[in-house]
């Protein structure tokens, strides 16, 4: 397995030859495994694969300003079909400072380099897939006050997305663009204080994506913005952690049809429950309407629903089962997609904090074009560890 022998270098040199980052941790990971469907599509191609990351972090204090800092690096190779190896490499850092007794500053920044693949077209005795490298950076200041006995904070942030051109596996081809590259932008204001024994708050957020002009037709990606307003409170009562949001989110674009409704319920909840010492339950509803990474050409209604159950066996050996279900409603189009995920697995706890699992994963997905529809069974081993 080949990580990116640069990276790799430097996170070793780093955390092993630099007195003053001492205190800085390193993480590893590695596995192996197979999937019944690698792609994740209706080619249903099965594939084994192998995978490792490494990453560095940690943080210092300069000039009373706190620095928090990660370097990572990960891979995934696949024998059978190359084209899908994965790499990606990354560093991200932050600061936070605080401006007198009450105010607080925070900047954070973040770009990846990442490799990946996937299937162009799949017939009967032809694959043609494709490679392409794209870069993934993010941006974030913010200001917390605490007055009148709470918190006011104002975040502002972007991220940006600018995929590569594709290289096809059909040699003497040239590169190709497949993908449209965006920006999205978001602003968040709001304000948290005690109340009832737990805390309340109220925030408003606008979002709003930037598409260059030549994607927006060839890629059928267009921009959009959305305004939310919502309260939320959180509160431990005992064994049981809440925290509940909710509130409505308002969707705009010049794009969107007359037909389709532009307000709906913005919702987040959690709940985290000790049953017993060994036995914890946590779950999670939310529903929102994502701007970012979707498939639709203008953005999607989004409505999760996860369960998670813990429980330790022994001292070491721990059992983890997780089910999400998601509902995801286009704008653009009359289309909905429905994944349901299940995941089981078995934890061992090594000395020195390391540790050995074993993962079953089930993904069903279900759209409104049956011949869209798939399923993906896999198993993996991995090893992890800190130091």
């Amino acid at each position: 397995m080949r990580i990116s022998q640069a990276m790799l270098a430097t996170i070793l040199l780093v955390a092993g030859g630099n007195p003053s980052l001492a205190d800085s941790t390193t993480d590893y990971k590695f596995g192996s495994g197979r999937t019944s469907n690698i792609f994740k599509d209706t080619t249903r191609l099965p594939a084994s694969f192998a995978e490792a990351a490494l990453s560095l972090r940690g943080s210092f204090d300069l000039e009373e300003t706190d620095i928090a800092y990660a370097v990572t690096t990960r891979a995934r190779k696949v024998p059978r079909y190359r084209f899908a190896d994965e790499r990606a490499a990354g560093i991200e850092t932050g600061l936070a400072r605080d401006i007198g007794e009450a105010v607080k500053f925070t900047l954070r920044g973040s770009i990846e380099h990442r490799q990946t693949g996937d299937v162009l077209l799949a017939l009967p005795g032809l694959l043609i897939g494709y490679r392409q490298a794209d870069i993934l950076a993010n941006a974030s200041t913010g200001l917390t006050i605490e007055h009148a006995g709470g918190k006011s904070h104002l975040t502002a942030s972007l991220a940006r997305f600018g995929p590569g051109k594709a290289r096809l596996t059909i040699p003497g081809l040239p590169r190709v663009q497949l993908e449209g590259g965006n920006t999205l932008y978001e602003v968040t204001a709001g304000h948290i204080r005690p109340l009832l024994g737990g805390e309340v708050g109220a925030t408003v957020q606008y979002r709003t994506n930037r598409i260059p002009g030549d994607p927006q037709d060839n890629f059928e990606r267009y921009p959009a913005r959305t305004l939310r307003g919502s309260i939320a409170f959180g509160r431990v009562f005992g064994a049981v952690t809440l925290l509940a949001e909710a509130g409505l989110v308002r969707v705009e674009s010049p794009d969107l049809g007359a037909s389709v409704d532009p307000t709906r319920p913005f919702l987040k909840t959690e709940l985290a429950w000790a049953i017993t010492d060994t036995v914890a339950l946590k779950g999670k509803l939310s529903r929102d309407i994502a701007l970012a990474d979707i498939d639709d050409p203008l953005g999607e209604d989004i409505r999760t629903l996860s369960l998670a159950l813990e429980t330790a066996l022994t001292e070491k050996l721990k059992l983890s089962l997780a089910f999400e279900q998601a509902y995801s409603d286009w704008l653009a189009y009359d289309y909905r997609t429905r994944t349901n995920a299940t995941t089981a697995t078995l934890t061992y706890t090594l000395e020195k904090g390391a540790s050995v699992a074993l993962e079953y994963s089930h993904l069903v997905r279900k759209e409104t074009d049956e011949t869209a529809d798939f399923k993906v069974n896999g198993l993996a081993a991995r090893f992890q560890g800190s130091f």
